[in-house]
């Protein structure tokens, strides 16, 4: 259950993601920095050491969302935060394809997996549906993909209007702009608004990633329509992408 856009810039990009979760779910650890295979990576944890989005010094950034169909799910086995750390040891979009080519999600449930790579103006997805593990190449030009733990059909028909109406506005693709859509509750705060508010789930938090000289990762735990613009930390590797300072 999320919420993920993709803008791309003249140089890097700009990344927003809404991340809905059951209210029973543990929260999850704010990003930190981690060393992968020779390269820094940073990335919001959950307590089992998984993350549905994360960066790396090459300026990389791969995104995992939930994919429902609306079909009896299998039962979980292993967790699916589990793939992003391994992808993140890589510097070369073709060390990740070759990871995802020969990896086996059995016993995972059903996902998609985006990967934005920079150096190579791409984006790649991936989409597993608990029987076969599919990968596309994507044209580096916005993107924004849509989750729900109900329908994400519905999820995509509401909230694909709701950015619509958004890229109209003369701020469109402007940083401030993305966390204003990323915490709407239009057409009506519920289940398919773009800020999730369930009896039972709700958006936990909005991850925010900008590439230019810099790659910035900015963190907000908590509803995005009670951020207003506000983060709890804010981690920055670079010089793009030598050494890394962080901040909080």
């Amino acid at each position: 259950m999320c919420t993920l856009s993709f803008i791309p810039k003249t140089t890097g990009y700009l990344i927003g993601m809404n991340r809905d979760e059951r209210l029973t779910r543990e929260r999850a650890l704010p990003p930190q920095i981690s060393n992968l295979a020779g390269l820094q990576a940073v990335f919001p944890c959950e307590p089992g050491g998984g993350t549905w989005i994360g960066s790396n010094s090459a300026g990389i950034t791969f995104a995992l969302l939930n994919r429902n169909s609306g079909l009896v799910k299998p039962p979980k086995l292993r967790s699916r935060g589990d793939i992003i750390p391994q992808l993140l040891a890589f510097s070369r979009i073709s060390d990740a394809a070759g990871l995802m080519d020969s990896f086996n999600p059995a016993g995972m449930l059903p996902f998609r997996l985006a990967g934005f790579f920079p150096a190579e103006r791409t984006v790649l997805q991936w989409s597993w549906d608990s029987h076969e593990l599919q990968g596309m190449e994507m044209g580096w030009r916005t993107h924004h993909w849509f989750s729900s733990g109900v329908s994400d059909e519905l999820a995509r028909d509401t909230r694909s209007r709701t950015f619509h109406d958004a890229w109209r506005h003369r701020s469109a693709g402007s940083a401030e702009w993305l966390r204003g859509l990323h915490a709407s509750h239009a057409p009506v705060r519920g289940s398919f608004s773009v800020c999730v508010h369930r009896p039972d789930a709700e958006t936990v938090s909005y991850t925010e990633i900008d590439l230019g000289p810099e790659l910035t990762m900015r963190y907000h735990a908590g509803h995005p329509c009670q951020a207003l613009g506000r983060f709890d930390s804010e981690t920055t590797l670079g010089p793009r992408f030598g050494h890394l300072a962080a901040a909080s």
